[in-house]
């Protein structure tokens, strides 16, 4: 049986589920890895046939849905109106046709709106400073993960808007912010990827989903990073650099500034800062799947509509000129595009080897144990 996409859109708690809806375009994330995720946005058009007044209003709630392959509603998107534009695209004796374009923004730009930090923060780690620029925001909070990673030093006040605070720690931090489609906020410490992808696997699309004229690889001079000056408390600074990269690409210099409060903290960046980006790196920086299509099965169908900046996918057999070896990597951005009949899906990603940290104790699940060791061994004298 085709999928049927019913979409519906509620706004102030009117559901326009009956008005024909043109398009419906939904993005989240983020382009590159090396930045923050910014405030996902929809943008909806709604075809008024008989002149009415829809009383589309500022800050008005939307929420979008879609049903999955099995009939029941998926929320991709909760915001608030930002902007409404209105157009005549048809007029004659018996009526009017006017198209109206809602744009709507999550919660993100919210925290861009509220200035906080007037008083001093003491010294925090990131998951403990992270809870308190959402806490102060006030926003709704999914998860910031713990246990935490990194120890920012004492902050003195000094006002600023939520968001950027939020976006700039967990930068420093070596994690991502990232909004839900229920419009809660949430923090992904640099441990988050790897336990995802050590726990789920990786999502393999096939290749005859991908709409082959959307699809782009890119390895650029822009993601090296061979020589680099990191400085964290009272501008101490810690460097690490790559001479094999440096003899290869030349000198790429950095300058990374962060609040860390330990040198340790700052020299393991510093010297991960390098590991990831002294040599470039294939990543899709786009491709597209058409959700519609009867070859995408349900199950895949279901995952992918429930894509998150979580998800590890894998491809295999790419063009060679495109990847030369299986493809594994992290969302990093993704848009929806849809109607009533048709349903498109454009995501980026980059490759999962600047994702995936080392393995530290405290990620390690407290049920492993040793197998098959004697009871007599021990490790000055185990080979």
């Amino acid at each position: 049986m085709p999928w049927v996409i019913d979409p519906t859109v509620t706004i102030n708690g009117v559901s326009f589920k009956d008005k024909s809806l043109w398009n419906v375009q939904i993005s989240y994330g983020r382009e590159s890895i090396w930045e923050q995720a910014r405030a996902a946005y929809a943008t909806i058009d709604i075809v008024n046939l008989n002149n009415t007044n829809f009383d589309l209003d500022m800050n008005h709630s939307v929420v979008v849905t879609v049903d999955n392959s099995s009939g029941t509603p998926v929320t991709l998107f909760t915001g608030k109106i930002s902007n409404v534009s209105n157009s005549v695209v048809g007029a004659g004796s018996v009526a009017q046709v006017v198209v109206q374009t809602v744009t709507a923004v999550s919660v993100f730009a919210d925290m861009a709106r509220k200035v906080i930090g007037n008083s001093a923060w003491a010294k925090e780690y990131d998951d403990a400073r992270l809870t308190r620029i959402f806490t102060d925001a006030g926003v709704t909070i999914s998860t910031v993960d713990t246990p935490p990673v990194y120890e920012f030093t004492a902050r003195s006040a000094d006002p600023s808007d939520a968001y950027s605070l939020a976006a700039n720690y967990a930068q420093q931090a070596f994690g991502y912010i990232y909004e839900t489609r229920t419009g809660s906020v949430g923090y992904a410490n640099e441990s988050r990827r790897f336990v995802q992808q050590r726990d789920y696997g990786y999502l393999t699309i096939p290749t005859n989903y991908i709409l082959w004229q959307s699809l782009q690889s890119q390895k650029t001079l822009a993601d090296i990073m061979n020589n680099l000056i990191l400085s964290y408390k009272a501008n101490a600074q810690k460097t690490a650099s790559d001479a094999t990269s440096i003899a290869t690409y030349g000198n790429v210099y950095g300058n990374v500034v962060t609040e860390l409060e330990t040198g340790t903290d700052a020299q393991t960046q510093a010297d991960r800062y390098v590991t990831l980006r002294a040599y470039p790196r294939t990543s899709l920086s786009s491709f597209s799947i058409q959700l519609d299509n009867g070859s995408v099965s349900d199950a895949n169908r279901d995952a992918l509509l429930n894509i998150s900046m979580d998800t590890a996918i894998q491809i295999l057999n790419l063009p060679i000129g495109i990847k030369n070896t299986t493809y594994r990597g992290f969302v990093e951005g993704w848009t929806f595009n849809f109607n009533q009949n048709q349903f498109n899906l454009t995501f980026n990603t980059s490759d999962a080897s600047y994702s995936v940290t080392p393995t530290r104790w405290q990620d390690v699940s407290a049920t492993l144990i040793w197998n098959n060791v004697g009871a007599t061994v021990t490790w000055n004298t185990y080979d």
